[in-house]
């Protein structure tokens, strides 16, 4: 592989791949069919702030021309205020543009439970307004793991309330695959 097309995906345990091993994760699934290694620091139970504290020697350290940064989960399970992620998310992205490493913002999936999910609804908003102000790249999982008809989340892509399924994981994959060919035009 090619420097240029070096990609980290920085996140928690929906990018590392729980409840599985990283192997069946989006992101090894994804690396697998582009014939591409990106790099999985993905880490069990990580909030944004964790995220962001390991961000420079996760990413920053690693020299890719691209990171994926997908956290909040966890924030709106311990309620975190949404303005909190989204600034540790922008944070992050204006980190590595100063590193001359193109973010891409992957937006969580829907969450299960009702209280956590409206948070993460909020921090889904603002990041989506930042990335379209400032020109960046979104994969939208949050979209593809709803039902067209009543907006629900698509049950069948679960292993619990939280984290994605193999099927799920495929899903995230998929957009993942079709993401990268456009912006890196593979």
């Amino acid at each position: 592989m090619s420097d240029e097309k070096k990609i980290v995906a920085i996140g928690d345990s929906i990018t590392y791949g729980f409840p599985y091993l990283q192997c069946l994760s989006w992101v090894h699934l994804a690396g697998e069919e582009l014939g591409l290694s990106i790099i999985n620091k993905g880490v069990n139970g990580n909030t944004s702030s964790q995220m962001l504290e390991r961000f420079d020697y996760d990413v920053i350290r690693q020299l890719p021309s691209h990171v994926i940064i997908m956290g909040g989960t966890n924030d709106a399970c311990t309620r975190v205020e949404a303005e909190e992620v989204d600034n540790n998310i922008r944070y992050m992205a204006e980190t590595a543009l100063q590193y001359g490493i193109t973010p891409i913002i992957g937006l969580p999936i829907p969450c299960n439970y009702p209280q956590d999910e409206y948070i993460l609804g909020l921090y889904r908003e603002d990041v989506r307004e930042y990335a379209l102000t400032n020109d960046l790249y979104v994969i939208d999982f949050y979209t593809a793991f709803l039902k067209y008809e009543s907006k629900q989340p698509q049950v069948e892509f679960y292993a619990d309330a939280l984290h994605p399924n193999e099927r799920g994981y495929k899903v995230m994959a998929g957009l993942v695959v079709k993401a990268l060919q456009i912006f890196l035009k593979i």
